[in-house]
């Protein structure tokens, strides 16, 4: 029998399995990795002195790089709780608590990071300090740290105590358990050895791969309301075939998430919705279920609302900050923060308020209500994820224990819960962290929808409540759908062309709006109809790279009359509204722009090849990049200076980075001058090889881009882990 067992279960997750050693370790830890283990079999059901639980890994093996291909390759939250609760390991007297600490295995960057993340996710804010900080009254301190201690199993203990570490360093073998060794044979590569057996494990994903969401979602290309309330989530982070529990709500035409949970963008991708239409983000709490996504919103082109009570933000940041090594400060100026009152309602626009309250749950965590009113008409939608039941909160009560609640805080929560709502969804997971049906029966909601569990609701439960199935709707207050995308066209080529009268560009804007399912070839019509189409909602790719919204698609092409040499293609549904070609030429010639016109485009496709301005930078701001740019030349053999207050992109050449015996080799596109762009001291000299030709962008325009701030703060940790490795 062989002593390691190897399965590559899907792209980015493997499984090693040490049979002698009792050893079963999750190589690659994507969001919804838990969910992959058990479709593949890997996760089983035992009983055991009358307990039943799951078996599961026991050990996780990290990225070197926290991004692989724009997705999370770290998100070892939910593998962790499912080894703690779901097979015992961290539940007193537990059958399978058997003293043993999970084992996080990676580089000392990766190790300290996840260990950091998993302690916030598993506590959140954990001293009395920490809730007084977010402006929590005394009273209600001493009420939260007792909720959290009882949830704590009365202690709250150090990160290293929940979790055994294994640092895998650059050079030789590393003893993981008894004669099992583990070496690092390069970036994302690992080789486990014991005895004369070895197994390579490459965590790599491919160029153009993606981690696989574990189900498959239905495209469907949501309409444009003034309110309305779309169900994108209704499962928990357990559930194998649906998306875990989260909601939409349109508002004014534009979409709000409430939630970013695994696989978000997926989510997105389906509902022909591009990263750079999302208004906002109304945040319940940073459990992974509801907090994977989160990465993925920091890699737009324009901030995003960030909207939550003081107490969840400032809890969720921090887990943010432990889990992709930058400072709270640092991401909360990737955010527009709005910071919410517990029961005050906060207008979102003229039209829409929301109102947060607390929710007991081992993480801060608020639940929301919003309110549609205009004129006579009013509409409110409750979203309560997580909240808890009246059982186990009751039993946090007893004056005899040492940490307890009291009467009122046990009364104003469970009367939250019970406001009346036109549609309300609820967490009906049960267990000891979430809702049960039964505390409901009474609720006066018009409509409750039941959500968070993977288990099938009964019968009984579903006589007073119903489920929601993904992409379904409710509350909808339509609006002009055409006007909308007419006028959101009209500031897009506002944007663009800024010298034209307005009066002129609203003569383009003539026809109705299209509609094309994924994968479909965007300008094979186009151009035998004679239009560019401008991209209004969803997203194209062409060669590798995705086109946001506001994109005239092959304008360049079209304008010189030239066949398109790469096709695009759908992302997911997409929108569109056709700009027939005859009347856009005649009114760039009559202004004289054809010829400028036709350089720029092509400077701004040159840009959009960049990997840092890969993140969803629409036309206008490439525009004000390339205006404010300038290029240097440098000798083979020199210092690389880059002008103040800009950042440079190596755009021909070879420029050698020196640390100490150390050298890193960068080419084409690579990223010069990191230092003073992001104030940080810089540990390596920046010399070029060869002749260099230097692209050195304006600093201030570049930060003023999440995912490009995001992507230059990552460049810097990987140059300086590469120069010390």
């Amino acid at each position: 029998m062989a002593e390691l067992i190897y399965e590559i279960l899907v792209p980015g997750i493997s499984w090693l399995e040490i049979p002698k050693l009792d050893l079963r370790v999750l190589c690659g830890c994507p969001a919804d990795a838990v969910k992959h283990l058990t479709s593949k079999g890997k996760i089983s059901i035992l009983t055991e002195n009358g307990a039943t639980f799951e078996t599961g890994p026991n050990a996780i093996l990290l990225a070197d790089d926290f991004l692989q291909n724009g997705l999370p390759a770290n998100m070892s939250e939910f593998p962790v709780l499912q080894m703690f609760y779901k097979q015992g390991q961290i539940i007193p007297n537990h059958p399978n608590n058997k003293g043993e600490r999970p084992i996080l295995i990676g580089n000392a960057n990766a190790v300290q990071s996840q260990i950091q993340y998993i302690y916030r996710g598993n506590y959140g804010l954990t001293t009395p300090e920490e809730l007084i900080d977010c402006g929590v009254s005394l009273e209600d301190t001493a009420e939260m740290m007792a909720m959290k201690m009882q949830f704590a199993f009365g202690r709250i203990q150090p990160p290293n105590a929940l979790l055994a570490t294994c640092v895998v360093k650059d050079s030789g073998w590393h003893s993981l358990k008894e004669d099992l060794l583990v070496s690092r044979k390069g970036m994302n590569q690992y080789q486990f050895k014991m005895g004369t057996e070895c197994i390579d494990v490459d965590l790599r994903l491919k160029e153009g791969e993606t981690y696989p969401p574990p189900y498959k979602l239905p495209d469907q290309l949501l309409p444009r309301d003034k309110f309305s309330v779309w169900h994108v989530g209704e499962g928990d982070g357990w559930d194998c075939y649906r998306p875990c529990m989260a909601s939409m709500l349109m508002i004014d035409g534009e979409p709000y998430l409430v939630d970013a949970g695994p696989n978000v963008h997926y989510t997105l991708e389906v509902l022909g919705i591009d990263l750079s239409e999302v208004a906002g983000i109304f945040q319940t709490h940073a459990h992974d279920d509801h907090f994977a996504g989160l990465p993925y919103l920091l890699q737009g082109g324009s901030k995003i609302k960030y909207f939550a009570s003081s107490l969840v933000r400032k809890s969720t940041f921090q887990k943010l900050s432990d889990l992709i090594s930058l400072p709270v400060e640092e991401i909360e100026s990737f955010f527009e923060i709005v910071d919410l009152e517990f029961d005050n309602w906060t207008n979102v626009t003229n039209s829409v308020e929301v109102q947060p309250r607390f929710s007991p749950h081992p993480v801060e965590t608020n639940i929301y209500y919003f309110r549609y009113q205009e004129g006579s008409e009013t509409k409110v939608f409750g979203h309560l994820a997580d909240i808890i039941s009246s059982v186990v909160l009751g039993r946090m009560k007893n004056p005899e224990a040492k940490y307890h609640i009291s009467e009122d805080f046990f009364d104003k929560t469970m009367q939250s819960y019970l406001e009346h709502s036109d549609v309300k969804k609820i967490d009906a997971g049960g267990g000891m962290i979430h809702g049960e049906v039964d505390d409901f029966v009474k609720d006066p909601s018009e409509k409750l929808i039941l959500a968070h569990s993977s288990l099938p609701f009964s019968e009984n439960q579903l006589t007073s409540a119903c489920t929601a199935e993904f992409g379904t709707v409710d509350l909808r207050v339509p609006l002009d759908h055409e006007k909308f995308f007419h006028d959101k066209a009209l500031h897009w080529l506002q944007q663009q062309l800024p010298t034209l009268k307005k009066e002129d560009l609203k003569e383009l804007i003539t026809q109705q709006t299209e509609e094309i399912s994924r994968g479909q070839q965007v300008l094979v019509h186009a151009q035998e109809a004679g239009y560019i189409p401008l991209l209004l909602t969803g997203r194209v790719k062409q060669n590798g790279l995705l086109y946001p919204m506001g994109t005239l698609l092959g304008e360049a092409h079209a304008l010189r009359d030239l066949p398109v040499s790469q096709e695009m293609v759908s992302v997911g549904p997409v929108r569109f509204l056709p700009i027939f070609l005859d009347p856009y030429r005649e009114l760039l010639k009559k202004h004289k722009l054809m010829k400028k016109r036709i350089s720029l485009l092509s400077a701004c496709d040159h840009l959009r090849t960049f990997p840092m301005l890969q993140y969803g930078l629409c036309d206008d701001q490439l525009n004000s990049l390339l205006k404010q740019s300038e290029r240097i030349s440098l000798k083979k053999d020199q210092p690389v200076l880059i002008p103040n207050n800009t950042l440079g992109v190596l755009e021909s050449g070879e420029v050698r980075f020196l640390a100490g015996n150390n050298t890193l080799k960068v080419t084409e596109k690579s990223v010069l001058g990191l230092s003073s762009i992001l104030g940080k001291p810089l540990f390596w000299k920046e010399q070029t090889a060869k002749k260099c030709q230097v692209l050195c962008l304006p600093a201030e325009n570049l930060m003023q881009a999440p995912g490009v701030r995001w992507f230059l703060q990552r460049t810097y940790q990987n140059y300086n882990f590469q120069l010390s490795s």
